[in-house]
């Protein structure tokens, strides 16, 4: 797998985790959210998406975290994406 994109998931400017982009060789994409929810588990989670694009990756992380989290979650670039993005 190669790390395509990483990217810190926020909410209301405060920063919930962190989220990789992996593409496989059979080019389907893998995001990893690593998370941690201090009220339920001090320890780390990690959730697993996989989808067909890039694209489609970072749209179905925004959508859990929005179920996962309750809204308004956004997902801000750590490291420079070949293309620009701007997703809210």
């Amino acid at each position: 797998m190669v790390t395509v994109d990483l990217f810190r998931l926020a909410r209301n400017d405060h920063v919930l985790g962190h989220v990789r982009i992996l593409r496989e060789h059979n080019r389907s994409f893998h995001a990893v959210v690593s998370y941690r929810d201090a009220e339920e588990r001090p320890d780390t989670q990690s959730y697993r998406l996989i989808a067909d694009t890039r694209n489609h990756a970072i749209m179905s992380v925004l959508n859990w975290a929005n179920s996962e989290f309750g809204g308004h979650c956004s997902l801000l670039p750590l490291k420079s994406a070949p293309r620009s993005l701007a997703f809210a």
